[in-house]
């Protein structure tokens, strides 16, 4: 019956110079449900590290050519190894040396001989820190992560309210025009109560802020509804923004794939120069996919910068005609891709024929 077996396997890279020693810490780890990596050398140890990072490492004191202070020295300079915790294995007669090997980075030590029982309470032991310490770093990158999309979903309701707004204040607008915009206004402060509805309703720390549901979405009434949301930026920016293509249903999440298409249209407005036109193209030239095209004329992706293209807040060096683009994070397209994904689809860039930028995506069709 295994001692003290963890709640999954971990691996553990055991290294001695000394066989027997390397083959009874394998059997009690092994024993007790833990995943050895053997070394017989420091060499050795840092190459299988590297090549496979292990949960902890337990690492023989004095060795011949890379002992085991180099070896722990080594690690904690590797930026993929620095976390994993260094237990050091030493012999009553070498304990003058543990000052150093607590100064290069180990987090304990055993000495031989050791008792099973305590060797296998401090593997356990700092095994359990490290996930923990992983844990709490996990829920701070998601809380960053939480406050980044809250900020970046809202701020494109509230720009559409302000191209609205400023619209409102050009003379000579027709009643019905105002009207049209003072819809735009309401629904645009409808759509973003209802993000903040939806954010409330979850616990940001351990759920996706938006929680995906997949049902059949006629496109072509959300992409018009998408280019209303956005008419008044456009118009503000001399922008003519038209759908083509087929009427098509897809397997998607609406309110998710609104916003991938608001991100997409705020960005070819963005960048497109005055008096061109934008085009959402709608068609199902692969079979079992509905593809949406959203194609502008404005100065496209240098090749240089295009690795940069979906990685959360990477900036693009372009030429915007966008007055407040020291606002933005860099973060749409990020959550737009990862959006599609989780619906199953795929979105990409592709230099537009002529000049500009074609964003696309696809989903399988309904």
């Amino acid at each position: 019956m295994p001692l003290s077996a963890p709640v999954r396997e971990s691996l553990v890279l055991v290294v001695d110079d000394q066989p027997g020693n390397v083959q009874l810490l394998g059997q009690i780890l092994s024993g007790a449900g833990y995943e050895v990596m053997p070394a017989t050398s420091g060499e050795q140890a840092l190459a299988r590290a590297q090549a496979r990072r292990p949960d902890l490492v337990l690492l023989d004191m004095l060795m011949p050519g890379i002992d085991g202070f180099e070896v722990c020295r080594r690690l904690k300079l590797d930026a993929q190894l620095v976390e994993v915790p260094v237990v050091f294995l030493t012999a009553a007669t070498e304990r003058e040396f543990l000052v150093r090997a607590f100064e290069l980075g180990a987090v304990d030590y055993i000495t031989k001989p050791f008792v099973p029982e305590e060797l296998l309470a401090r593997v356990r032991t700092h095994i359990n820190l490290k996930r923990a310490k992983e844990h709490l770093r996990l829920i701070a990158r998601e809380r960053e992560d939480v406050t980044a999309i809250v900020a970046h979903d809202l701020k494109n309701p509230i720009s559409n309210i302000r191209f609205a707004a400023q619209m409102l204040r050009r003379p000579g607008l027709g009643a019905e025009r105002q009207a049209s915009l003072i819809d735009d206004i309401v629904s645009c402060c409808d759509e973003a109560i209802e993000f903040v509805q939806r954010f409330l309703q979850r616990r940001a720390t351990i759920e996706r802020v938006r929680s995906l549901e997949l049902a059949a979405v006629a496109l072509a009434p959300l992409i018009d509804r998408a280019i209303a949301r956005q008419q008044a930026a456009a118009e503000a920016r001399g922008v003519q923004v038209m759908r083509s293509g087929v009427e098509l249903s897809a397997q998607a999440d609406a309110a998710a794939l609104r916003n991938v298409l608001q991100n997409l249209l705020s960005n070819a407005i963005r960048y497109a120069p005055r008096d061109s036109l934008i085009e959402v193209h709608l068609d199902a030239d692969r079979p079992g996919y509905a593809r949406v095209f959203v194609m502008d004329r404005g100065p496209g992706i240098a090749e240089t910068e295009r690795t940069k293209l979906f990685q959360r807040f990477a900036r693009i060096a372009q030429t915007s005609t966008d007055a407040d683009e020291t606002l933005s994070t860099g973060l749409g397209l990020a959550i737009a891709k990862d959006d599609i994904e989780q619906m199953g689809g795929y979105l990409w860039f592709e230099p537009r024929p002529g000049g500009g930028s074609v964003f696309a995506f696809e989903l399988l069709l309904a």
